[in-house]
């Protein structure tokens, strides 16, 4: 496995990955309006769009595939972070979140910490990653929330 840079020819790829972990384990957080605006956001076209604006994406490749993805807004702000559910739980999302971090530094060497909106079930996951609640549940436009930041998180040196 190795974690690359995010190159225009991933995107259908990443949109494939993204609607495969939406439709497993996200959609049931999200009214149909939600749906639909997470569907758009991870279109290629967008994906590309928000990478030539100075988004962070990296992706995880295994044999030639896709089977991760971390984008980095706003300096710190995690807006898509997936795994392909069969390599969940081996640790590929920490190291994605580690790259991130660095290349983040090297920026913006001012940045304390990363943000992220997880969705209600993967609380836990974002938590097991040095993650802590900062808010409350929300829904915004059909979609549920968590707000959650890496505050005391492994990613600080």
């Amino acid at each position: 496995m190795r974690i690359r840079p995010f190159r225009p020819a991933d995107a259908p790829a990443v949109t494939q990955l993204t609607e495969c972990c939406f439709e497993n384990s996200i959609r049931p957080f999200y009214t149909e309006t939600g749906a639909l605006l997470f569907h758009t956001y991870v279109f290629p076209q967008q994906i590309c769009e928000r990478a030539s604006q100075g988004a962070l994406l990296l992706v995880a490749e295994e044999e030639g595939c896709i089977i991760g993805v971390a984008e980095l807004r706003d300096g710190n702000h995690l807006s898509m972070f997936f795994t392909a559910p069969e390599f969940q739980n081996c640790g590929i999302g920490r190291k994605m979140l580690e790259r991130l971090w660095k290349l983040a530094k090297k920026i913006d060497p001012s940045i304390r910490n990363f943000t992220a909106y997880a969705a209600p079930g993967a609380v836990e996951a974002y938590r097991h990653l040095g993650f802590e609640v900062t808010g409350p549940e929300m829904e915004e436009s059909g979609v549920r929330y968590v707000p959650v930041s890496t505050g005391k998180g492994v990613f600080h040196g």
